[in-house]
């Protein structure tokens, strides 16, 4: 059920990826402002809100947390339907991150109740696998969905009037958020909190504790807070300019595109996330540190692909190309952020996620795509370019983690010494 509310949550979020063409027609928006609503808008809050929902989620019932979340989103996506310039859908998309920002604390808080730390790589590899589920369905039903408007129409609605063909994507994406949460509520119970005692430990811990506990530990903290963060901003890069890239350089339609793309996210990003987390598992107990080695190898890997495909030949060449950059762009998203349950104290995990959430929609959600957008605009100065922008963008981005992620490996090796003897 939770990895059935991510898929929802990143149909909600990346169905706008779909929409890049239209809402430059319809708008009048530039790739930079394009970006913004793809990233910054939803990171914003996002990240704003995901630190004090992760210490809630250290303490209060997740289950209806996740619940409270899930109606917000959903109603923000439905809103984005009804924009009808930049500012009004900007807004929209602020709340859909609201609503998301409760998701991901309260699932790897509650996995770390039902699994033991040498085991929490895999659960939560298949849940962020879920992701890419959500993200290929997006596209591939959102390409569907858009080619059958396109032929028959926007019917009207009362109140609204005709709705373009964008609008309606939006309102039709937010649907099967209301059914996913009656059927959460009606099946999901609230786990037990394993590893707390009576009295303090019970509590949430004071922010100063909280600080200096990531003092003591910042460079393990920062191999995932920065380092991880980074490879899912080359992943969302990707992600939210792909479509875009078959359209201006290969002359694809968005079904096209959406079909394609959506194909393997949906087989190379989920199978990608499993396997980080089996990988992970696997290296944890035999050599230890399994979760950065993953992420490294993910950077390391990824390289040589997400350089290439952009300047394939043809459109079928790019996807040929895009099944190694998303399957080992993926290895690490499940593996890498799995450390921060397996290694923090039970009173501190889901704040300590948080903050890693905070991070990677800053730098993942929000500065991948922009960066793309800005080099489009102001860089190479025309639309096709937008090769160019992700091969430069990609490059810097993987180097950049895999420089930090290398770092945190070295020096952390005592740290993570002792992981596979924890117990919950």
């Amino acid at each position: 059920m939770l990895c059935l509310c991510s898929i929802v949550s990143f149909i909600d979020r990346q169905i706008i990826n779909l929409l890049v063409e239209d809402l430059r027609r319809d708008l009048g928006l530039s790739d930079t402002s394009i970006s913004l609503l793809q990233g910054l808008s939803f990171a914003l809050f996002y990240a704003a809100c995901a630190v004090p929902l992760g210490r809630l989620a250290d303490s209060a019932n997740r289950r209806r947390l996740i619940a409270t979340g899930m109606c917000v989103w959903t109603a923000a996506t439905a809103l984005c339907g009804l924009a009808g310039n930049f500012v009004q859908l900007f807004c929209a998309r602020v709340l859909v991150g609201v609503g998301e920002a409760t998701l991901t604390p309260s699932t790897f808080s509650m996995f770390a109740d039902l699994f033991r730390p040498q085991r929490l790589a895999l659960p939560c590899g298949i849940y962020t696998g879920s992701s890419f589920v959500g993200s290929g369905i997006a596209l591939l039903l959102g390409g569907a969905i858009l080619a059958h408007l396109s032929r028959s129409g926007v019917p009207e609605l009362p109140l609204v009037g005709e709705l373009k063909v964008w609008q309606a994507a939006f309102m039709l994406a937010a649907l099967p958020g209301v059914f996913v949460v009656v059927l959460f509520l009606a099946t999901v119970r609230e786990p037990v909190r394993r590893g707390l005692v009576a009295g303090r430990n019970a509590e949430r811990p004071p922010l100063a504790e909280l600080l200096a506990y990531y003092r003591s530990n910042s460079r393990l903290f920062n191999a995932v807070f920065l380092g991880v963060a980074l490879l899912g901003a080359v992943q969302f890069s990707i992600g939210a300019w792909t479509p875009a890239f078959f359209m201006r350089v290969h002359g694809w339609t968005a079904p096209q595109a959406g079909a394609a793309y959506g194909l393997v996210l949906l087989i190379c990003g989920t199978g990608g996330s499993i396997a980080g987390g089996w990988l992970a598992d696997w290296l944890e107990a035999r050599k230890g540190q399994g979760h950065l080695r993953t992420a490294l190898f993910s950077a390391l890997g990824t390289l040589p692909f997400a350089a290439a495909f952009p300047l394939a030949p043809s459109g079928g060449w790019v996807v040929v190309l895009l099944v190694p950059t998303v399957f080992l762009g993926s290895l690490s998203l499940g593996a890498g952020p799995a450390l921060i349950p397996a290694f923090a104290p039970p009173r501190m995990r889901g704040v300590l996620v948080a903050v890693y959430l905070f991070a990677g929609s800053l730098l993942g959600q929000a500065l991948g795509p922009w960066l793309v957008g800005m080099s489009t605009d102001h860089l190479f100065g025309a639309p096709e370019r937008v090769r160019d922008s992700l091969v430069l963008v990609t490059t810097v981005l993987l180097l950049s983690a895999a420089s930090l992620i290398w770092s945190g490996l070295r020096a952390t090796r005592p740290a993570t010494a002792g992981l596979t003897s924890r117990t919950v």
